[in-house]
C-alpha cells in the first residue's frame, strides 16, 4: 500500500525523479563538471570566474528549453508524434538561446582572442542577424542532443497496466461512497475527444487522475497510466467538469475520489487506486465542500487511522 501510495507524485525520469527535480540537478552537476574540466572557452578564468560562467550557459539553456516548451506545446503539436514535438521544441528553444548566448559573449567576453578558422566565424562576421545564425547553427546540434536526452523516459516509455481495485470502481469492496458528480454533457465529450485520443487504447478512458511534471503530462485510468506531453491545463480545459484541480499539478475525476485524510497539517485525496494525491491549501475549502458533503474524512495522525462522518 505504501508503494502505491509514494507513487501517487510524479515519477518520471527513469521512473526515478520527477524532471522538475531532475533538471536542476543535472545542470548542477554540469555546471561543476566544466569548471573542473576548464574547457577552453574560460582558459585563463579563476575558478569563480568560471563557475560564473558555466552556471549562466547551462542556466539560460534550462531555460531556453522550458521557454521553448511552453510555446511549441499547444494546438499546433498537440498531435503530433513525440519525436515531432521534441524536435520541434528543441529548434525552437535553440533560436530563443542563440542571441542569448551572443549576449552574454558581449557582457562576459573570453579571455582569448579566437582568429576566424571555418566557415560558420567567416559568415558570423559578415553582419548581427549572421551572427545570430551562425550561433544557432552551431548550439543547435548540442542542444538537440540534450533535449532528446532529457526526454528519453517519454520516448522509451510504455504504457503500464495496473490492477483494477477490488471490485472494479465504484464496486463492492472499493470503499467509494456515493457521491454527486455532474452529468457529462455532449459538449464536454467533444471538448474531451483530443485528449482521450492521445491515450493508448490499451489503458482506456476512465481516467482517474492527471499529474503534471513541466511538460510531461501523467495519466491514470483504470487500467494503467501513461505519460503523454502537455500541461495540467490542458487536462483542464479538454476534461471539462469531470473533475476538479486539487492542485497546481492534479487533477482528479470527481467519480474515483473514495475519501479525503488528513495526514498531519495537510489533506490528500483517496483515489479508487489507493493513489493519495495532495491538496493544495489554497484549493482545501473547495474540495472539503465537494467531497466532504457525502464522504468519509480520515484522520492519519501518527499513523492511526480515525474515521469520523464529515457533518453537513
Amino acid at each position: 500500500m505504501q508503494q502505491k501510495q509514494l507513487k501517487a507524485t510524479n515519477l518520471t525520469v527513469l521512473g526515478a525523479a520527477s524532471l522538475s527535480t531532475t533538471l536542476p540537478v543535472v545542470g548542477t552537476v554540469l555546471v561543476f563538471l566544466f569548471v573542473l574540466m576548464k574547457p577552453e572557452a574560460t582558459s585563463g578564468y579563476a575558478v569563480s570566474e568560471r563557475l560564473l560562467f558555466w552556471s549562466a550557459h547551462i542556466g539560460l539553456g534550462l531555460v531556453s528549453i522550458l521557454l521553448a516548451s511552453k510555446l511549441t506545446r499547444p494546438r499546433l503539436v498537440r498531435n503530433a508524434p513525440p519525436w515531432l514535438t521534441i524536435l520541434l521544441t528543441g529548434l525552437v528553444g535553440a533560436a530563443i538561446l542563440a542571441p542569448l548566448y551572443l549576449l552574454l559573449e558581449e557582457l562576459v567576453p573570453t579571455r582569448l582572442a579566437d582568429e576566424p578558422d571555418d566557415w560558420l566565424d567567416l559568415f558570423a562576421m559578415r553582419g548581427p542577424i549572421h551572427s545570430v545564425v551562425a550561433e544557432f547553427l552551431e548550439v543547435t546540434p548540442v542542444f538537440l542532443a540534450a533535449w532528446f536526452a532529457v526526454n528519453l523516459p517519454l520516448l522509451v516509455s510504455r504504457p503500464e497496466l495496473g490492477d483494477s481495485p477490488p471490485g472494479g470502481p465504484g464496486g463492492p469492496g472499493s470503499g467509494r461512497n456515493d457521491k454527486p458528480t455532474p452529468r457529462q454533457s455532449p459538449e464536454v465529450e467533444n471538448a474531451g475527444g483530443s485528449f482521450y485520443s492521445r491515450l493508448p487504447r490499451i489503458i482506456g478512458r476512465d481516467i482517474i487522475l492527471v499529474s503534471s511534471d513541466m511538460h510531461y503530462l501523467h495519466v491514470y485510468t483504470t487500467l494503467g497510466k501513461c505519460m503523454i506531453l502537455g500541461t495540467i491545463r490542458d487536462a483542464i480545459e479538454q476534461l471539462g467538469d469531470n473533475g476538479m484541480l486539487v492542485h497546481r499539478s492534479h487533477w482528479v475525476a470527481h467519480k474515483h475520489v473514495n475519501r479525503l485524510a488528513r495526514r498531519g497539517r495537510s489533506w490528500e485525496c483517496v483515489m479508487s487506486n489507493d493513489q493519495r494525491v495532495p491538496i493544495s491549501r489554497r484549493n482545501q475549502s473547495k474540495v472539503g465542500e465537494w467531497y466532504g458533503r457525502s464522504g468519509y474524512v480520515v484522520s492519519l495522525a501518527e499513523g492511526q487511522p480515525r474515521t469520523a462522518r464529515r457533518r453537513g
